[in-house]
């Protein structure tokens, strides 16, 4: 996707990672950093606070050379970044848009305050009515542009080379004791019920993988790996993974979210069985979980999985959730839609400085 820059006038771009292990950043801004190296015209640097062997991995390939500890994010002319800046990486001065790296329903990402942000790209209505929930933020500026990691995901190969039904599991990073790969690991048992019928891959929040992140525990991650019969991937971006799945399993993931765009059936982990349950109310955490079935006793989920694959009753409330969710979620536009107002920034950029 190429389209006439507003300005030739080189500028420097910052996307903001923080750590190189943060490979679910990396792929919510790579259609934008992609875009720009494409134009050949601004300088693109992959901002981070120290750099790691991480820069290294496979998914940062050709990409690598991009990486900088400069992180004085004022002395560049465009920040992008699918974090929330915390108080001491910006100023007043910090020319920040927000790229959401998901569309979690998470409360702290409603808590954060935008208010003094050139820009939030927001990814549909239920996103922008949450955040303007927020009385910071009643007079920040926003616009609609969809998901871009909808536009052109990846294609992988193929992890599984049978006539089985693949089932994915995507559980949530450990913060606030939303995820259930705590439940998953302890009951291998129905994991190897599941696995003696379906393919199972298993791809968890990156942050489970990086050593940088709080709530990091080595023990989870070598659980993981020693489990057999299943495929563990760790990767930034679950979508080519999503489109070789026939059900979701999930928990509090915003990955729950981008599997509606196959628009199939879904289970929800309960992670606190007892105390979360489904629910109607947009800022709940669980208003995701009215797109399946929700297990609160993991002994039910290989009978879950098999009723589900026979028959799917959601269809039609996943449809509903998309579309309040992310802005023509099918249409391919998305990327073009963030680009054309960061051209705009640029070009005002350069009216300021003549």
């Amino acid at each position: 996707m190429m389209t006439k820059s507003l300005t030739q006038t080189p500028k420097k771009i910052a996307y903001y990672l923080r750590y190189c292990g943060n490979l679910h950043y990396f792929a919510a801004i790579k259609p934008y950093l992609d875009y720009f190296l494409q134009q050949g015209i601004h300088q693109n640097y992959l901002v981070v606070q120290q750099l790691s062997a991480e820069s290294s991995d496979r998914e940062y390939t050709g990409y690598a050379h991009l990486f900088t500890d400069r992180c004085d994010l004022d002395s560049y002319d465009l920040v992008l970044t699918p974090t929330f800046l915390r108080e001491q990486e910006r100023s007043n001065q910090t020319r920040a848009v927000q790229i959401f790296h998901g569309m979690s329903d998470k409360p702290f990402t409603y808590d954060r305050d935008f208010s003094n942000y050139l820009l939030c790209l927001c990814v549909g209505q239920r996103q922008a009515e949450r955040l303007l929930q927020n009385e910071c933020n009643r007079n920040m500026k926003w616009v609609l542009i969809g998901y871009p990691k909808f536009d052109d995901f990846p294609i992988q190969p193929n992890l599984f080379n049978n006539d089985r039904k693949t089932v994915i599991y995507s559980p949530t990073w450990r913060k606030g004791n939303i995820s259930s790969i705590d439940i998953f690991l302890d009951n291998l048992d129905v994991v190897h019920q599941i696995t003696k019928d379906y393919n199972l891959i298993v791809k968890p929040h990156p942050n489970i993988f990086n050593s940088d992140r709080q709530f990091y525990d080595p023990e989870i991650v070598n659980r993981l790996k020693s489990i057999s019969n299943i495929k563990l991937v760790c990767s930034g971006n679950v979508m080519p993974w999503f489109a070789q799945s026939d059900l979701f399993i999930g928990d509090i993931s915003a990955s729950g979210y981008e599997w509606l765009y196959f628009n199939k059936p879904a289970i929800y982990l309960n992670p606190q069985p007892g105390r979360l349950q489904r629910s109607a109310d947009v800022s709940s955490m669980t208003y995701l979980w009215q797109c399946g079935d929700v297990c609160d006793d993991i002994q039910q989920l290989k009978h879950l999985i098999d009723e589900n694959l026979q028959c799917d009753r959601y269809e039609k409330i996943r449809e509903s959730i998309l579309h309040y969710s992310v802005f023509n979620p099918r249409d391919k536009g998305a990327t073009k839609r963030g680009i054309d107002r960061l051209e705009q920034l640029l070009h005002l950029n350069s009216l300021q400085q003549v």
